[in-house]
């Protein structure tokens, strides 16, 4: 009785509105010269006008440098590599500090922590031995670090495009002081979040203004705002030559339908692993905002808790299966998603907000868009009834059970292990609940 007493309270949760409203972390990055800085002014005045609550937190490595750690005299990698964990850890404990200030204090206020530059940026400026080593020493993970965020949104340098506008004066922490320098560091960031499952490229073909409106479109779309930002663009895939890809990053994701008893109310849990660490998502569709409209809302939840929410999957769906390729082409960001499973020889092709459209890139053979077509929305995946249109492209997924990646399917990370037990108990408490 007391398991069916949980399982009601977990599935009341879910079902109706927060108690609270969370402080959504949105990261702007970018290039040296990109206009982070000087946007966030306008992005907090508009923000406002919104009704969110807004506070920023600056760039931590100006910050430290404007207070006497000069990092352009440091030479040597081990005082290079001290900089930069301390930035990682300045970072974390002002992101936390004005989350947890922001949400106790004003819990039922909309709020958004606008962030010049995110934890992942540090990986940019260290080599990858030296990256690893601090995350091993410190016990993280680059998806726990990189996925903590609601959105990110990159700027590209002004150096790359608008040459004549770059400039490495007016910020004492910027160490490119080339326009090749600056695009290359650029480049270097744009990398550092590939994989974030919101990540955002915003060109220079624009002017300066019509760049930071594009920014705040972009995070009002990300908080379930009706804003014009371009649709994405869905793709079904031939063929992918996977050599010829830029860099990227893979991540495989599983969704699993959860049982809604309101009509029309969407729910789902996400997990996202990479390296054998992963992040998990409770997703509500059709969700009502305040002025009447629907979105899909999303949040971070615990092992715990996806671990329990499993034992209340629709029996009728399948779990949606796939491995996912994100990387950035002619400075925009698309997805390759190959599928596994009930889905096993499906591979689609997704031009995210902003990217370019007209010219895709050589190395991905599409057959058709697939944009508006609900055969291929995630629900209709899961029911197992969408026709297999792929022909024999070069790099199918795996067979046998494993993934594309050679791991074996179902996957299952470490932190999950312990809550096996717990999952079962849950299901059989709930079983006619």
């Amino acid at each position: 009785m007391d398991g069916c007493r949980g399982c009601r309270a977990l599935y009341a949760l879910i079902m109706n509105s927060k108690l609270y409203e969370p402080a959504h972390m949105v990261v702007l990055t970018g290039g040296p010269c990109s206009g982070k800085s000087t946007s966030l002014a306008y992005l907090t005045e508009k923000l406002s006008d919104q009704g969110f609550m807004v506070a920023v937190i600056p760039e931590t490595a100006t910050m430290v440098t404007n207070n006497g750690i000069n990092r352009h005299i440091m030479d040597r990698m081990g005082q290079i590599r001290i900089y930069q964990e301390s930035i990682i850890d300045i970072q974390l404990m002002m992101e936390e500090t004005y989350k947890n200030a922001m949400e106790g204090a004003f819990p039922d206020k909309k709020k958004i922590l606008l962030l010049d530059r995110g934890v992942m940026d540090t990986k940019a400026y260290l080599p990858k031995k030296e990256w690893d080593s601090i995350l091993a020493k410190k016990g993280f993970s680059e998806i726990n670090l990189r996925d903590r965020y609601a959105g990110v949104i990159h700027m590209l340098t002004a150096a790359d495009g608008l040459p004549g506008q770059y400039s490495a004066d007016g910020n004492p922490a910027r160490l490119e002081k080339t326009i090749g320098a600056a695009i290359e560091a650029d480049r270097r960031t744009r990398n550092a979040w590939l994989g974030h499952r919101r990540l955002v490229v915003i060109g220079n073909q624009i002017s300066f203004d019509e760049k930071i409106k594009r920014v705040l479109n972009v995070i009002l779309h990300h908080l379930g705002h009706t804003v014009f930002v371009g649709g994405e663009k869905k793709y079904l895939v031939d063929s992918v030559d996977i050599g010829s890809l830029p860099d990227h990053q893979r991540i495989n994701i599983e969704q699993t339908y959860l049982v809604s008893k309101v009509r029309g109310q969407r729910l789902m849990v996400k997990r996202r692993s990479q390296y054998g660490s992963c992040m998990y998502f409770l997703v509500r569709g059709d969700v009502k905002t305040r002025d009447g409209r629907n979105h899909t809302e999303e949040e971070i939840i615990t092992v715990q808790e996806y671990s329990k929410l499993l034992g209340m999957k629709d029996p009728k769906l399948n779990p949606v299966i796939k491995d996912r390729i994100c990387f950035i082409w002619e400075n925009s960001h698309y997805e390759i998603d190959i599928y596994a499973g009930a889905n096993e020889g499906l591979i689609t092709f997704e031009a995210g907000l902003l990217a370019k459209r007209d010219f895709l890139p050589p190395f991905v053979k599409i057959k058709a868009e697939i944009t508006n077509n609900r055969n291929y929305s995630n629900r209709a995946l899961a029911g197992g009834k969408t026709k297999k249109a792929s022909t024999a492209p070069r790099h199918a997924p795996g067979k046998g059970g494993k993934s594309f990646f050679g791991k074996k399917w179902p996957l299952i990370c470490p932190e999950e292990q312990s809550e096996t037990d717990a999952q079962d108990a849950v299901a059989s408490v709930c079983q006619g609940f």
